[in-house]
């Protein structure tokens, strides 16, 4: 991950803490103010300390709901989503009458009670944690369903490749070179320290080797089938086998190269699955 990805994801989760700050803030606010609305509408007395103390509900949002987007990002699951959104609304349930004791043995006269409080919550707040904690698993679960419901577009099919060569350049003689399109290439052979590409109209050598550059070739055109040779799939003509576990294929160029037991197996399922699909 590069330091400018770090940068920015650090800024994105800075952001979304103090989105979440605001917002809680906010809630804080509209609570005290429907106490005090409330109390003056029932004659009784306002205690804005008590009122703060018994809002503390809202700030426990902060960690859990944090807590709760990193397990749903990493799990991208519905079922265990439901599970980890169980599981916060619970925490918070059982960690708000607590948190409550603890300010009001600190900083009151009077400590409320954990049982007290703990059926004020649920009476008052039970819905309000379900439905605020219930939205993250809403939002992953429509996001997810719209990004799999999108069809590829055309700029999608055309980007995905550029993750494997398209071409080379090539030596045509001491001083000339020039470039070759790699879908066209027959296949590679070994020709230590170097490597031969077969073009259809000539064979080029290439500074590089088998096992670094199958890395770097599309493996659904490409399939090694020995520890020489690497083969354009899509120019196999036909395959027979030796009859003790190795194979003999022909290419569209009437070249016959062997292929190893030790590729059988995933050249026979590559050959099948290519043209399978290109029938279709």
């Amino acid at each position: 991950m590069t330091i400018q990805k770090t940068y920015h994801m650090i800024q994105n989760r800075r952001g979304r803490n103090t989105a979440f700050a605001a917002c809680l803030a906010f809630l804080i606010l509209i609570t005290i103010t429907l106490d005090f609305v409330y109390s003056r509408s029932q004659g009784t007395s306002f205690y804005l300390s008590e009122s703060a103390l018994f809002s503390s509900f809202w700030l426990l949002f902060l960690p859990l709901l944090s807590m709760q987007l990193k397990l749903a990002e990493k799990t991208k699951d519905l079922p265990a989503g439901l599970l980890i959104t169980a599981l916060v609304t619970v925490i918070h349930l059982y960690a708000y009458p607590a948190l409550v004791w603890l300010l009001s043995e600190i900083f009151y006269y009077h400590t409320f009670s954990y049982w007290q409080t703990f059926s004020f919550g649920l009476t008052e707040h039970f819905i309000k944690a379900v439905i605020i904690y219930s939205l993250p698993l809403s939002l992953i679960s429509i996001s997810g369903n719209k990004l799999r419901s999108e069809p590829l577009t055309d700029k999608d099919s055309i980007a995905a490749p550029e993750r494997f060569l398209a071409s080379l350049i090539v030596s045509v003689d001491s001083h000339t070179k020039t470039i070759i399109q790699v879908n066209d290439i027959l296949y590679f052979s070994a020709n230590s320290p170097y490597i031969n590409i077969h073009y259809p109209t000539k064979k080029y050598l290439y500074t590089e080797t088998l096992r670094s550059l199958e890395t770097q070739l599309d493996n659904r055109l490409f399939v090694r089938i020995h520890r020489s040779y690497i083969v354009n799939i899509c120019h196999v003509v036909s395959y027979r086998s030796r009859m003790n576990g190795d194979y003999d294929l022909s290419l569209s160029d009437d070249t016959l190269l062997r292929v190893s037991r030790n590729y059988a197996a995933s050249f026979k399922s590559r050959f099948e699955e290519w043209h399978r699909v290109t029938l279709k």
